[in-house]
């Protein structure tokens, strides 16, 4: 669980130089489109303040967004997770496998700072969806989700 820094993103289809031992974690990030400020933030508050969720893929400290989608409508619990590595699926999970609600974990993490809040225009990552995949250069890695897209991270 992460509040995203802008200076650490990929742009999409910029290849990301991997290290020995990198892997690459799959998640959902919520991007806020109000304040999270209560330190009894629940799902709900955390749904309400959403203003897009994507597919993430996060490797050392590095990320790579999908195109950001409008939560309404969408039951989160639900959504198909699939990855994909060179082609072959390694990982497959729904949207429940992060804390049984990927919301979920943005209103623990929001909770934790207590009156500081999570701000509008933040992009938090909900947690791994799947087990840390080992990736190394020359990879590509696929992340889809249902109805929420896809995102492609080609590694070197």
């Amino acid at each position: 669980m992460t509040v995203l820094h802008p200076a650490h993103a990929l742009d999409l289809g910029e290849p990301m130089v991997v290290e020995d031992g990198a892997t690459v974690e799959p998640s959902l990030a919520f991007v806020l489109g109000s304040d999270v400020d209560s330190p009894y933030a629940t799902v709900i508050e955390v749904l309400g303040a959403t203003a897009a969720v994507c597919p993430a893929l996060s490797v050392g400290g590095r990320y790579l967004l999908g195109n950001p989608v409008p939560v309404a409508g969408i039951d989160l619990r639900l959504v198909g997770v699939v990855l994909e590595c060179n082609g072959d699926v390694v990982a497959t999970a729904a949207g429940a496998a992060c804390g049984g609600h990927p919301a979920v974990a943005v209103a623990r993490f929001a909770r934790s700072f207590g009156e500081d809040a999570l701000r509008a225009g933040q992009v938090v990552l909900a947690g791994a969806l799947t087990e840390p995949l080992p990736v190394a250069a020359g990879d590509v890695v696929v992340l889809s989700v249902g109805r929420l897209g896809s995102v492609q991270l080609a590694c070197r």
